[in-house]
């Protein structure tokens, strides 16, 4: 699977999910086991160059590996430093495209693109309010 085909298929995964609840630990935790249960391949906290980590960097099992997406949490909305990390993220050679989850419709600060690496969002759905409507 390339990385487009991947990326969408994390996105779509991910926003067909309720989350009960949204600070990062809980999202980080759910979204390993929800992609991993899809039968990709999960690695939490991918350490990356200069001692930051990923969240989660996704591919399919092997030996069917053809592409990573690094999937960046961002679950209270998004800004001009998360921006400059996916940056950074772009530019390691395990990172094939990115998903960043959040729960802010209002992504219009990300670019679609890095460096030749897609950028895809996921809109985190919060049972709480998903229930109320």
């Amino acid at each position: 699977m390339h990385v487009e085909p991947l990326a969408q298929r994390v996105v779509e995964l991910i926003e067909g999910t309720a989350f009960t609840h949204l600070d990062s630990a809980s999202v980080l935790s759910m979204l390993a086991l929800l992609l991993a249960g899809a039968g990709l391949v999960t690695l939490t906290n991918f350490a990356l160059d200069g001692g930051e980590q990923l969240s989660l960097l996704v591919a399919e099992p092997f030996p069917r590996v053809e592409a990573s997406v690094g999937v960046v949490l961002a679950p209270y909305g998004v800004s001009t430093s998360l921006t400059e990390r996916l940056r950074r993220y772009a530019e390691h050679p395990a990172v094939d495209g990115l998903v960043v989850a959040t729960a802010d419709p209002d992504v219009r600060l990300l670019p679609r693109e890095i460096e030749g690496i897609p950028v895809r969002t996921a809109i985190l759905l919060d049972s709480a309010t998903d229930s109320v409507s």
